[in-house]
């Protein structure tokens, strides 16, 4: 019992110098005179930055939803996003130059920065990355990143990384360049991605140009600002750009074969672009099938029908075969419509009818102005025939047809013009009663 005793009170002793040397490690690292200034430093930044966010969010109203939103429009959304982060930033970063002139440490503010400045950086990348996994992903990775700087284990994993080497000794690579070439590269990519939208978006919104400028000059700044971001981005971490002049002839006969359909399409779009025989907002039949052109990518056509159907037609499909298109150098198309009539009506009268059916039918152009032709005579009727013209064929053709119709039907009832049925002759003809006779008794 006495052993027991004294290991118990050993215990309580071990415990309360614990408890002591934890008290006072809070006490001189977290809950200090300069620690608690620190704080009240940070709670006044936080303060500051809320009611300053608030007054740019009242100043500057949230932009409308879009994909081709103005670029003012778009500099208020991120002004909006970002005035929160970066003014706690600035506030920090004014604490710790301040801490810094009077050599006193600064280390609860130089997490506040870090922390900040990793937010400023979250809302900017999520504001351009609409996916939201990636969106997520890159978040994550930013924030795991701040986290590890702040715990003072990022140059730890930094020099683990740079101790694991790749290849001989002549030409070794450590695991660290792979992992920040990769990281560079992808930064510079999304921000020629960026960037490119960018463009596109001023583009899209000067009445200067036309549809078909605007998308051959998007895509050719993208395409140029993707392989130079590519190249910086390896530039960047010491990756010899001149290594790849061994991989020339490889990436030659890899184009020629592999992509060879790629690179088609691609050409074929800029052609097609170039010579604005197809640009979107045109109408255009390819292959039996008429809709409107809504996009002009770097692989395919994207055409939309009337009944919602989104067809991607490859771009040197369109260059080889033959397409119709009823808005290249005039959007006026011609309908016909076939109608027939009673020989014993008065054809005059009925082709003056089908003419005035049509003046009175919303979207028929008064010039050239509509006409009905006698077109021949049939086995049934006489054959005439509706030809009216429209200035707006991507907004449909069968619904127009239909409405011209509709009307002709209502006129020929009003002035008592019949639309005849099919007519067959029947003769009969006399049979011997003998035969008659014959065949009933069988």
């Amino acid at each position: 019992m006495a052993e027991s005793k004294e290991l118990l009170e050993a215990s309580k002793e071990d415990l309360l110098q614990t408890t002591d040397i934890v008290q006072d490690w809070v006490i001189a690292n977290l809950f200090s005179l300069d620690r608690l200034i620190q704080y009240g430093i940070a709670i006044l930044g936080l303060v500051v930055a809320f009611y300053i966010s608030q007054w740019v969010r009242k100043r500057f109203p949230a932009p409308l939803e879009g994909k081709y939103l103005p670029l003012k429009q778009l500099l208020y959304r991120l002004l909006r996003r970002l005035s929160f982060p970066l003014i706690l930033v600035l506030w920090t970063r004014l604490a710790m130059f301040v801490y810094h002139e009077l050599k006193i440490p600064y280390v609860i503010m130089n997490t506040i920065n870090d922390l900040a400045f990793a937010w400023a950086m979250i809302r900017l990348v999520s504001a351009f990355i609409t996916n939201p996994t990636v969106s997520r992903s890159v978040a994550t990775l930013i924030w795991g990143i701040a986290a590890l700087d702040i715990l003072g284990y990022l140059s730890k994993i930094v020099d683990w990384l740079e101790s694991i080497k790749l290849g001989s000794d002549k030409d070794a690579f450590t695991l660290y360049d792979v992992v920040s070439s990769s990281l560079s590269v992808a930064a510079f990519v999304w921000l020629a991605l960026v960037t490119a939208n960018l463009i596109e978006r001023s583009l899209y919104n000067n009445p200067n140009l036309s549809v078909s400028t605007q998308a051959l000059l998007g895509k050719v700044s993208k395409f140029m600002l993707l392989m130079l971001a590519f190249l910086v981005g390896l530039n960047m971490v010491g990756v010899d750009l001149t290594t790849f002049a061994f991989f020339g002839g490889a990436v030659g006969i890899g184009i020629g074969l592999g992509l060879q359909k790629v690179f088609s399409n691609l050409i074929a779009g800029i052609i097609l672009l170039m010579d604005k025989s197809i640009k979107p907002g045109d109408t255009i039949v390819v292959g039996g099938r008429y809709g409107r052109v809504n996009l002009l990518s770097a692989r395919y056509v994207s055409m939309i029908t009337r009944d919602g159907t989104e067809h991607l037609i490859p771009n040197d499909e369109l260059i080889n075969n033959q397409v119709e298109n009823w808005s290249y150098s005039d959007t006026n198309v011609r309908l016909r419509i076939p109608v027939g009539v009673h020989y014993n009506t008065d054809v005059k009268k009925a082709m003056a009818l089908c003419v005035e059916a049509a003046l009175e039918t919303p979207r028929i152009l008064k010039h050239p102005g509509p006409v009905c032709l006698l077109k021949g005579f049939g086995d049934n009727s006489v054959d005439l025939e509706q030809r009216i013209w429209v200035s707006d064929p991507m907004n449909g053709c069968a619904n127009v047809k239909s409405a011209v119709m509709l009307r002709i039907w209502e006129k020929f009832h009003e002035h008592g013009i019949e639309i005849p049925y099919p007519q067959r002759d029947l003769h009969v003809r006399s049979v011997d009663e003998a035969v008659v006779k014959q065949f009933v008794s069988k």
